[in-house]
């Protein structure tokens, strides 16, 4: 019987801690600068951005984007593109 105990005990915790890193979780937002119109929109992914837009348009294509990585901003000559964190306000549980 101090098994069930021990081991509702440890789903508990697991609950806990799963729940806290969700929490804690950042959402990535890729920020695309389209540089002959200035004008400057956000996506979830880098396919989000090619489901509005061409490789023509964006001046690179997506799977050359993806093996390049988007830890540091990619410029071209149509486009700057850079990834960021979405700031979100944290939930307090009451």
């Amino acid at each position: 019987m101090k098994w069930y105990i021990f081991l509702l005990y440890l789903l508990k915790y697991y609950i806990f801690v799963v729940m806290k890193e969700k929490e804690s979780q950042q959402r990535q937002v890729i920020h695309v600068h389209i540089l002959n119109i200035d004008e400057h929109l956000y996506f979830g992914s880098i396919q989000a951005i090619y489901d509005t837009f061409s490789k023509d348009e964006i001046g690179i294509a997506a799977q050359t984007l993806y093996n390049r990585g988007l830890d540091e901003k990619y410029v071209n000559d149509k486009v700057v593109i850079r990834k960021g964190l979405l700031q979100q306000k944290k939930h307090l549980k009451k």
